[in-house]
Parts: structure tokens; sequence; C-alpha cells
């Protein structure tokens, strides 16, 4: 996007991270056409082209970040950002943040509501306005546009899960979905999510019907039993793969599930990766 386009975009509220495009009116306004290599006084090319680029990279975020990770995501975009050098260039990072605040709210809690129907109430009921956690934007902004955006994420985070009560069970998921291999406590947990132990608990049984411990093992067993059947690696390569302290926890774990041992289940999956296992095996 060229200088001329981002300011027009922050003048005339266009959404500057679609891309360029012709505007010639905009609502009861006439936009002029502006060529797309106009310099624009007092804004460097540059440095509007990696202010740009962060709000971009920060919003394709929103479809993919739960609410506890939205104050850490915003501290770092804002570290990331080159602070303005000009009055012209502190306006528009001032614009450019109020709109990235407002589509991020928007578009993380469309995502949350489409990509989890059963964690809470319908989007239009939830009762959640993901604009109101901008309303404090104007006082904040005596401090700097920087700041008034930081404080915007930890509104905005709170608010979230204060209407989405389930929605800290469903981080504690998506983040044990990535980290089952390690020990996880529920204190440390809860504290990451920014949650109450017993809440963390009492709603993450409601939500996957199973206790936190409960769900790690059942993580570790479904990739073990995806590596016995899929790899040809031994079991002690397995047991510290998936989180297991040693191969005999392996054992035990696959005996209590599926009364087999690993071995016979990998016989049983795939014969042939069980022979090239075992003959490699017995060859050292």
């Amino acid at each position: 996007m060229s200088n001329a386009q981002g300011v027009r975009a922050i003048a005339f509220g266009l959404p500057f991270w679609r891309g360029p495009r012709e505007v010639d009116q905009f609502g009861n306004r006439i936009v002029p056409k502006t060529s797309t290599n106009a310099p624009i006084d007092g804004v460097r090319s540059d440095w509007l082209s990696e202010t740009v680029r962060e709000c971009q990279g920060l919003l394709n975020n929103s479809l993919r970040a739960g609410p506890h990770e939205l104050p850490a995501l915003a501290g770092a975009f804002l570290d990331r950002l080159a602070e303005p050098r000009t009055p012209v260039e502190r306006l528009v990072q001032r614009g450019l943040l109020l709109e990235v605040a407002v589509q991020f709210g928007h578009a993380a809690h469309v995502a949350f509501h489409r990509d989890h129907p059963g964690a809470a109430l319908a989007i239009g009921a939830c009762g959640f306005l993901p604009s109101a956690a901008v309303e404090g934007w104007p006082r904040d902004l005596a401090k700097s546009p920087a700041e008034a955006f930081r404080r915007w994420a930890g509104r905005y985070a709170t608010a979230f899960r204060a209407a989405h009560r389930l929605s800290c069970a469903r981080e504690a998921e998506h983040y044990m979905a990535q980290h089952f291999r390690s020990p996880i406590a529920a204190p440390a947990l809860a504290r990451r999510l920014d949650c109450s132990t017993v809440f963390l608990r009492r709603t993450f049984k409601e939500h996957t019907g199973r206790t936190l411990l409960e769900y790690q093992s059942e993580l570790r067993l479904r990739m073990a039993l995806r590596l016995l059947a899929e790899t040809e690696l031994k079991m002690e390569a397995i047991a510290r793969e998936v989180g297991y302290s040693s191969k005999k926890d392996l054992y035990r774990v696959v005996q209590a599930h599926l009364h087999c041992t690993p071995l016979e289940y990998r016989k049983a999956k795939s014969p042939s990766r069980a022979a090239a296992a075992a003959y490699r095996d017995s060859h050292g």
C-alpha cells in the first residue's frame, strides 16, 4: 500500500488491510483520486509501509488468538512499531491503532462463535459488544496512542472472558493440544489464562467431559498410538516423544486402555512397520 492510500484509509475509514482500491465516493463525501505513488507531507514512506504491515499481521492473528493472548500480542505488536517522528505520523498512528482495535475486536468475536458454536450463546445473544472496549480510548489517548491500545487490549480480554464463560476452557484445550508433552499444573495454567483454578477445572470438565489430567493423558495416548501405527520408532523414543518418563509408562497406559501391548497394537495396525521395527531393534 502506498503512503497516499494508507492516509486515505485512515481519513475515510477504509479497511486498509484489504489492499488498495480506487474510491471516488465514500458515503456522501467525494474522495479525490490519488496517485499510488504520491508522497504525503510529513509521512515517511518506509515508516508507513512498516506500520501497515505490522497492523495487518496483528489482524491476521485475530482469527487464531484467544482473549488471554491479546494483551501479550498487543504488547509485542507495540514494541515492534516504529516511533512516529512528525505530527502527521502521530495522527496516522493514532487512526491506525483505533481502526485495528475495532476490527480485531469484531473479527476475534465472530471467529470464536464460528469455531466454537457450542461454547456459548449465539453471537447475537451472548451480550458481548466488542466496541465497548474502545470506550475508554479518548481518555487513554492523553498518555499516548500506544498506551490507549495497550489498555484497550486488557479491557477487551477481561470483558470477553466475562461474557463467554467457557472461553477459558476452550483456551485451555488449545494450550494443552500444543503442550501436552510437558507437565501441566492446573494452578499455573489458570494463572496463564487469568482465571481461577476452581473456575478452570469446573468449566473444563463441563466443556470436555474430562478433567485436565484425563484430557492430557488422552492426548498423549492418541499421539503414542499414531506413532506406533505410522512410524518405526522404538518404544523408548515414542515414550519420550509424547511425554512419558519411560517406555514402562507407555506399556502401562496402552495395556490399560486397549488391553494389548504397544507391540501388539503396532502389529495389528501395520504388520510391515512392526516387522521393520523388530528387525531394526534386533540388529542394533
